[in-house]
């Protein structure tokens, strides 16, 4: 499991998976590529980078002896950068049922103790912002949120997590249609630590009589 956000997208196989992205395969292979030429040629060219460094004058004098090395670190981290990109980033969620993108609209620890992951849970599921707002974000915490938005299906998913130990305890998945995907969907991070506010609300409330 590779962040406690997205434990509840791996414990709900039937609703969402992962797959890679091939905009973010093509972008890591490019910038593996290019590292990996880089760093062969500052190797082979290493004297001449050395030399080629001697000619500085003034205030570029005190890089002399860090061109080379530095030419080759930078091309070592490019291709470093590169592999793990690929490896381990160049992946995207998306709905099993219509193949719809997720993007994380937010998500952020929360300065709770683990049982009251429950609680949050069900505030977030209700889809009123008068409910679930605001939320105590935190740098650190036991409780554990994400949203996610698939624009296309105009829904959003609620995960939220428990810690148990060293790891955490993913409960259900919350689904937000409607005007409660609209209030959610205009949440950035900064705005969970406050009230809501009356356009929000005035936006979801609305949005119940729009039939």
């Amino acid at each position: 499991m590779s962040e406690p956000q997205e434990a509840a997208f791996h414990a709900a196989p039937g609703e969402v998976r992962r797959v890679r992205s091939r905009g973010q395969m093509i972008a890591s292979i490019v910038l593996l590529a290019v590292g990996a030429v880089a760093l062969v040629a500052s190797i082979v060219g290493y004297d001449a980078l050395v030399e080629l460094s001697t000619d500085f004058q003034g205030r570029r004098a005190g890089l002399r002896g860090a061109v080379a090395p530095g030419a080759v670190l930078l091309s070592a981290l490019a291709v470093v950068g590169g592999l793990v990109w690929l490896l381990a980033w160049s992946y995207r969620w998306e709905r099993v049922a219509t193949g719809a993108p997720l993007v994380q609209r937010a998500s952020s620890y929360l300065a709770l103790p683990a049982h009251e992951a429950s609680a949050v849970l069900d505030r977030l599921a209700t889809g009123d912002p008068r409910q679930y707002l605001p939320l105590p974000v935190s740098v650190r915490g036991d409780v554990v949120f994400a949203v996610w938005l698939a624009k296309a299906d105009g829904l959003a998913y609620v995960g939220v997590s428990a810690r148990s130990g060293r790891d955490w305890r993913p409960l259900p998945l919350a689904r937000l249609t409607g005007n409660a995907y609209e209030a959610i969907s205009r949440l950035e991070i900064d705005h969970y630590g406050a009230r809501a506010s009356q356009t929000i609300v005035n936006g979801f409330v609305s949005g119940l009589f729009s039939d």
